[in-house]
């Protein structure tokens, strides 16, 4: 379980990341803050069958008007050979935005399978939270 700090930090630096995304998009900071914080919440309650959390970095991948966001994210990664357990969604009107870990080495993958999808990503590593 992280700490309530590292949470706050985290569920700061993905509502910043996400925020400047959709800038000039019509979405509302309160919107994004809630949404990172309905996806970390399910990350926090899923089980832990993705990688162990050192060495893992966390994305928040978004996109507009994409509903099944989180099948074609699992699809596209599952391509790139990029395994994952949970996946945490949330939206607010036509944003959708669905939060993941993955190991750091998965990385470009992870950007290509998103680039694929026409989505947007922003990652926090595990240096990067610290």
């Amino acid at each position: 379980v992280m700490s309530s700090a590292r949470s706050d930090d985290l569920h700061r630096t993905l509502a910043d990341r996400v925020a400047h995304r959709v800038e000039g998009r019509g979405v509302s900071h309160a919107a994004v803050d809630a949404a990172v914080g309905s996806v970390l919440a399910a990350l926090e309650r899923a089980p832990a069958v993705v990688p162990a959390r050192s060495g893992t970095m966390v994305a928040a991948v978004t996109a507009r008007s994409m509903p099944d966001l989180a099948s074609r994210l699992r699809g596209a990664l599952a391509r790139e050979g990029v395994e994952l357990g949970e996946i945490g969604i949330a939206s607010s009107g036509l944003h959708n935005v669905a939060t993941v870990r993955v190991a750091p080495s998965a990385r470009a993958q992870l950007e290509k399978a998103v680039a694929a999808l026409g989505a947007s990503v922003s990652v926090v590593s595990d240096e990067e939270r610290r």
